[in-house]
């Protein structure tokens, strides 16, 4: 792919470069909008960037150099990915992920929307990690495979929609690609165009891997209580979990669900580390805010519990 054909962003030096005008002042208002937001979890910027795409278009993508071995191309003006240039994707996610390093693992990345975070746990800094990622959405699921061959390949791509059981055709529903779904807003599936995945049929590339520890980011948009039936044999084993229970959610579904079900133990990325919560009402009480997500890890595997408890964050 020729340089001409994107704008390129360096993530360290917050450089941009081979933009023409009209991109880089756009490139500044969304800078200016995320940092602008941050404080408020980046409530108003989606609507920034909406407007930057109207006043200050371009039709190329931005490429972000993240790390010497990593880079991750998305949309110019994306509403979700485009304050990038400003900040970290999840900071929580990523410390944790860091502390993490030394682990030897594979990642299994579901709901993995344009392949950021395998992008990142696949390269050095992140220590190399063997990753699959997995996207239900048709167009989504393109930009993930250029993110793919943009880093040499270094991770598998699937295009399935994680569920209980595999071999079903179900439709995509929702109009955020960030937040598109297999269940419409009445919980319906139907027939679609794109094929079940459940978990435990992952056997194969997991046996290819030839790890012990399993590290599963589930980001399934409601779909994470039937995936989570798809993987019965996974969580007999060194599974560790991440998922996200939205702040809207008053019942705590997906983490008593952990919690009760899968008698697993749940815990929150915090400033300095992991802390542990054992009650749906010590979940609710963190989830503060209706507008947001919020990212836990969940396991019962004794190797993950150890490192769990005793991860700090630099």
């Amino acid at each position: 792919m020729s340089q001409n054909s994107h704008i390129l962003h360096d993530f360290k030096s917050g450089s941009i470069s081979n933009a023409n005008i009209i991109e880089r002042l756009g490139m500044f208002a969304l800078n200016s909008a995320a940092w602008m937001t941050k404080p408020i979890n980046y409530v108003g910027f989606s609507k920034a960037a909406g407007l930057v795409s109207v006043f200050l278009p371009s039709k190329r993508p931005v490429r972000t150099v993240l790390f010497s071995d990593t880079v991750f191309e998305y949309p110019y003006a994306d509403r979700y990915w485009a304050r990038l240039v400003h900040d970290v994707y999840t900071k929580g996610e990523e410390d944790f992920l860091m502390a993490m390093r030394d682990v030897d693992y594979a990642y299994i990345d579901c709901g993995a929307n344009y392949g950021y975070m395998s992008s990142i746990v696949t390269g050095d800094e992140y220590g190399n990690k063997p990753a699959i990622a997995i996207e239900a959405d048709p167009n989504t699921f393109k930009i993930l495979e250029q993110n793919a061959n943009l880093n040499d390949n270094r991770f598998e791509v699937r295009h399935n929609a994680i569920f209980s059981k595999s071999g079903e055709m179900v439709n995509i529903h929702g109009d955020k690609h960030e937040a598109r779904s297999i269940l419409d807003d009445d919980g319906n599936r139907g027939d679609g165009n794109v094929e079940t995945l459940a978990l435990d049929d992952l056997d194969n590339w997991l046996k290819k891997q030839n790890k012990s520890a399993i590290f599963l980011k589930l980001d399934v948009e409601g779909v994470e209580i039937d995936a989570m039936k798809g993987a019965t044999t996974l969580a007999k084993g060194n599974l560790l979990v991440s998922y996200e229970d939205h702040g809207n959610d008053k019942s705590n579904e997906i983490s008593h669900y952990f919690l009760n079900d899968l008698k697993m133990r749940v815990f929150i990325s915090e400033e300095k580390g992991c802390r542990e919560l054992t009650t749906s009402k010590e979940i609710a009480e963190v989830k503060t805010n209706p507008r947001v997500g919020y990212d836990f890890v969940a396991t019962k595997s004794d190797f993950w519990l150890e490192k769990v408890q005793n991860c700090k964050y630099s």
